[in-house]
């Protein structure tokens, strides 16, 4: 039976010949090369290509023609990584590294279960490393000078013995020959994770203000695919803490050229335990896959913490400062919490809308009395410009205007606490909301983990391998030959010099031992 099925392996139309042939291929150097190059061009276009969930697509699928327009989807230049021609070179390429690395297991097993430790003459002259010495000693005597030079170079010698030839055989770094498989198992784990990420992971937004909490994206729509803009479940409660910005000139205007950073301090809720982390400028957050960047602000107008100066009839005067949303207990006073803020209560048109800038700027806190009684109050600043408050306040904030005080902005009439006068003095500028991209990335776990094999496998590649070197005594007539060879897979250069020390070494001890009588 298995003389026939080697006949059929080697007729060109036998089944068994043709998936012999099919398997050889799939294993090549230059499919594995080819695939390789595919890859790269795949994440080279795409970079350069916006891809239809990009924010960039819009613009660039505007500029192209029908025809071009047709030809990218065709090919799924939109869409690369979830292209057929993608998913079938990565799919190409797990099989060449599996086969590739079936093909090598037999010959590493053999090379380390059984090494070649008799060797004669003509093997010696076939390795790449080889030379020859003469002397008129015996075989015992050589033998013993070998042992340590060997040992010093790190070779453990061993000695075989069959006539006319001994053979000591060292060798080092034989489990180095497994990297190979340790350098193709990370290379698939990393395959594998972007391939999972690829298919299985999605990315979107959120758009977080103080206090508000969600359990959603926004995933971007398609263009290309006609798919509008549409929220995604998150398997956790996501809730912003606050939003804080550094500033260079804290004086100065929101904009980007005068910010430092952004940061959206975050707490993410599941199964009862609570987490908690500040995202910012190049300092994402990430947890269970899901990574958390800072994408951008909003409107400018708000603000993250306020300094209020409170007056009182019999009292000295006090400077409280409240972070949003945050309660301050005052002995007299109650609890004192911030509740909003407007750069500018002038240009307000409804309670639940919030103006832009600094022009007119107010918070409005709630105070609870110690009998309980709970005040609300629009507290503006002492610096500004507008000092009264317009008549259709009633209809805007719904308190009525209190008539016959100089000083209106204050506090509201109608909601001030007899005895007390308050006034804005200070506050940290803020956007109302900022924007968070969030990534789910099903394979970054695989993906870091193999990276870190990758890494180890070329630190191994870069600092080992295995060596194996030879001496072969020839008896002939008085003079015994001495056939010295060598062999390392890797860093041939390194084995080079080891070499030639050990037949520099085995040269002088027998030039300067004397021969046993």
């Amino acid at each position: 039976m298995k003389e026939s099925e080697a006949g059929a392996v080697g007729r060109p139309g036998s089944p068994l010949g043709t998936i012999d042939r099919i398997l050889r291929w799939l294993s090549s150097l230059q499919l594995g090369i080819a695939l390789m190059l595919i890859l790269i061009g795949a994440a080279i276009l795409g970079t350069l290509i916006p891809q239809h969930t990009t924010e960039a697509f819009d613009r660039f699928y505007a500029r192209l023609t029908p025809a071009e327009r047709a030809l990218y989807g065709h090919l799924g230049l939109f869409d690369v990584y979830h292209s057929w021609w993608f998913t079938a070179a990565i799919l190409l390429f797990t099989i060449n590294l599996v086969l590739c690395s079936m093909d090598r297991l037999p010959m590493i097993l053999r090379d380390i279960r059984e090494p070649k430790a008799s060797a004669t003459p003509l093997f010696a002259r076939s390795q790449p490393l080889y030379t020859v010495l003469f002397t008129t000693r015996g075989s015992p005597e050589v033998l013993e000078l070998l042992r340590p030079l060997f040992a010093r170079l790190g070779w453990r010698p061993r000695v075989t013995a069959e006539a006319p030839r001994t053979t000591v055989f060292g060798e080092r770094g034989a489990w180095s020959r497994w990297n190979f498989f340790l350098v193709h198992s990370s290379i698939l784990l990393i395959l594998g994770a972007a391939f999972v990420s690829a298919r299985w992971g999605y990315e979107g937004t959120m758009i977080l203000s103080p206090g508000t909490q969600t359990r959603s994206l926004t995933l971007p729509g398609s263009r290309w695919r006609g798919i509008p803009e549409r929220p995604w479940p998150l398997p956790f409660t996501v809730r912003c803490e606050a939003l804080r910005v550094d500033l260079k000139n804290p004086r100065g205007p929101l904009v980007p050229s005068n910010v430092i950073n952004w940061y959206t301090d975050i707490a993410i809720e599941e199964g009862g335990s609570e987490r908690r982390a500040t995202v910012a400028i190049n300092r994402p957050f990430d947890y269970r896959g899901y990574r958390f960047v800072h994408a951008g602000a909003g409107r400018s107008g708000d603000a993250h913490r306020i300094t209020l100066v409170i007056r009182s009839e019999n009292g000295p005067e006090r400077l409280v400062s409240i972070e949003k949303n945050q309660t301050v207990t005052l002995p007299d006073l109650g609890e004192m919490r911030f509740v909003r803020f407007t750069g500018n209560f002038r240009a307000r048109r409804s309670p639940s809308l919030e103006a832009e800038g600094y022009e007119d700027p107010a918070a409005e806190v709630e105070i609870v009395r110690p009998s309980g009684e709970r005040r609300t109050l629009w507290i503006f600043s002492e610096r500004g410009a507008n000092p009264g408050i317009p008549r259709d306040l009633k209809d805007r904030v719904g308190i009525p205007v209190h008539q016959g005080t100089t000083d209106q902005r204050a506090a509201l009439p109608g909601a001030e606490i007899p005895g007390y006068r308050f006034a804005l003095r200070d506050f940290e500028k803020v956007s109302f909301e900022h924007v968070l991209h969030v990534r789910y990335d099903p394979g970054v776990t695989a993906l870091y983990v193999g990276g870190a094999l990758l890494g180890l496998s070329l630190l191994i590649a870069f600092s080992s391998s295995h060596e194996r070197v030879w001496a072969v005594l020839e008896p002939e007539g008085s003079r015994l030959t001495i056939h010295l060879a060598a062999h390392a897979h890797r860093n041939e250069d390194r084995m080079q010099e080891k070499f030639h020390a050990l037949a520099r070494d085995l040269e002088r001890v027998l030039a300067e031992v004397p021969p046993d009588q």
